[in-house]
């Protein structure tokens, strides 16, 4: 495959094996072999122009109002930087249609050397700069949209921790949001705070915030949340569960959103809305 198709994957610990990639801009002439192994020192900071198709990674596009997908220049292709003979450095600008850019950046090691033919190599770093004009998903949860953009750079940073601490807050959030809303107490009658447990199983038997399919484990969600911020579990483990618990949260975020649509639209025939309401 293209090294291409490999910069629009997560990093990975793996090496996977993609098509030879490397044509040194100003020695056109220069091909690999065991003779001239040794000619590192000629190559480190040498750029050269990659043979490795088009990047393409999507964004939500605030001009366009939605998921585009931002792709690298097909004609003028990826240069990259030699760091030594197992690692390149690659900087990508991606650009959708309508002008918005994102500024990309790869370290992409070889498991041996990346003039071989057909070298296997893995991403070891990627690192992305938004403009103004682009953001990792789109406005749809509103004040918990910014929390999960968040949590989405974190995770995408390697910072495994980091992200799951805001999918954590939007899951806390969301659910005393709508506790205030419907005068279910925060607190004792002595003054002391609830635990979000309480919290959690009141609102969810009231409203049903708590899509059925998992919520008889509405608590689990929040525990296993809770364990890998204080520590019970590896950076590795975050990152690894990382998708499947954005999913689960915003499935929760999807689920009051749903439920408050089917109620306004129940109400314009003055239908009942028991248990429809979240609010």
């Amino acid at each position: 495959m293209d090294l291409s198709k490999l910069l629009r994957k997560p990093p990975a610990e793996d090496y996977q094996q993609v098509d030879t990639f490397w044509f040194p801009e100003e020695r056109e002439d220069y091909e690999y072999s065991d003779e001239n192994e040794d000619d590192t020192s000629l190559l480190i900071g040498q750029h050269i122009i990659l043979e490795a198709g088009q990047v393409s990674l999507n964004y939500y596009c605030t001009e366009c109002e939605d998921l585009r997908t931002f792709n690298s220049d097909k004609e003028q292709g990826l240069r990259g930087i030699i760091v030594n003979k197992q690692v390149i450095s690659i900087d990508c600008i991606l650009q959708c249609n309508c002008g918005s850019v994102v500024h990309t950046w790869y370290l992409v090691e070889a498991e041996e050397d990346i003039r071989y033919q057909s070298p296997k190599v893995r991403i070891l770093h990627f690192r992305e700069k938004l403009t103004e004009r682009v953001k990792l998903q789109s406005e749809k949860y509103g004040e918990f949209s910014e929390w999960l953009e968040k949590a989405n750079r974190a995770h995408r940073d390697g910072l495994g921790s980091g992200a799951i601490i805001y999918l954590r807050k939007v899951y806390e959030s969301i659910t005393y949001s709508i506790a205030n809303a419907n005068n279910i107490p925060l607190y004792r009658g002595n003054g002391s705070r609830r635990s979000f447990s309480d919290i959690l199983k009141e609102v969810d038997e009231q409203h049903s915030i708590i899509p059925v399919s998992f919520s008889a484990n509405r608590y689990k969600l929040f525990s296993q949340l809770s364990e890998i911020i204080h520590g019970d579990g590896s950076e590795e483990d975050a990152l690894e569960y990382f998708g499947a618990l954005y999913t689960l949260v915003t499935s929760v975020l999807d689920n009051v959103t749903q439920k408050e649509e089917l109620k306004s639209a129940a109400q314009k025939f003055n239908w009942s809305t028991n248990n429809v309401s979240t609010n």
